[in-house]
């Protein structure tokens, strides 16, 4: 074992024996000036995910998360074990492009505190289209994606860990407006590279972004009086008929069917969830 480490590589993983090797042989294969560590936070996998990294030569650490089911859960109890005063976040199902560390690394070096990298979504036709900017689209605060950002240990000192009863989406957004809320800025590092890859089904993209439409007005509830406005249906019709006249001019309809179909989910999970809080957000 490394005796001090600058970074820590938190996976956490439930059932990722088919898909972490790419992931594990990724993160052997860097090059970076950081002594870093890898942590997999095993969340009560069924399949043969403990094996799998044990016998993996990159000798990650298997974490024990199994108090409770859920990402957050695993995500915790990888920071808890963690050394590093900077630390790293992707999934099982990913994998991390070559100069991924070292580019969150430098950012840190130049006083970044709170980071998100760039996503190559991959879907399960092989295609693939870019996403380098942060996400936004809740008119509040921009916030990384889960599967690749970076937060220092200082920051999570000051205002906590993932909340553990955020599941199904709003994890990391919640994480990384309290770090923005308490003066950390947000930065975008474009080097930092991934391969998302994408939900395999129809029905499982549909679940998956009916979730973050709940979501979503979980998240208006904690930080309206932070300065979250209200989401109204008007706005959400006004940006599905914004996609369709978007994707005639340029002709791409498969983008804008996929964007209004993945949009369509969300609102469903927004009337859900707004249905089960007695509040209003769509």
């Amino acid at each position: 074992m490394i005796d001090s480490v600058d970074v820590s590589v938190v996976i956490p993983c439930h059932n990722g024996a088919q898909t972490i090797t790419r992931q594990l042989d990724a993160l052997a294969a860097q090059r970076t000036a950081a002594r870093f560590e890898v942590l997999v936070a095993d969340n009560r996998s069924t399949d043969d995910s403990r094996a799998v990294v044990t016998d993996h030569p990159l000798g990650a650490r298997l974490v024990d998360a199994h108090a409770a089911p859920g990402i957050n859960v695993a995500r915790n109890a990888g920071l808890e074990a963690a050394r590093g005063a900077l630390i790293l976040f992707c999934d099982a199902d990913d994998v991390v492009h070559a100069g991924w560390i070292e580019a969150f690394w430098t950012a840190y070096s130049h006083g970044a505190r709170a980071m998100g990298g760039a996503l190559r979504r991959v879907r399960s036709d092989g295609t693939a289209t870019w996403q380098r900017e942060l996400n936004e689209g809740l008119d509040f605060l921009p916030w990384p994606t889960g599967a690749n950002c970076a937060i220092a240990r200082s920051v999570l000192d000051q205002i906590g860990i993932f909340d553990p009863e955020l599941r199904g989406g709003g994890d990391e957004t919640d994480l990384f407006w309290r770090a923005q809320l308490a003066g950390h800025e947000l930065v975008l590092v474009d080097e930092a590279t991934i391969d998302y890859h994408q939900r395999p089904t129809a029905r499982s993209t549909h679940r998956q972004r009916v979730a973050f439409g709940r979501s979503h007005v979980r998240l208006f509830l904690r930080f309206r009086d932070r300065g979250m406005p209200r989401r109204v249906a008007g706005r959400s019709a006004w940006y599905l008929a914004s996609t369709l006249a978007r994707g005639i001019r340029s002709g791409d309809l498969r983008t804008a069917r996929t964007s209004m179909g993945a949009q369509a989910s969300i609102i469903v999970g927004r009337v859900q969830q707004s249905l089960r809080s007695g509040t209003f957000y769509v």
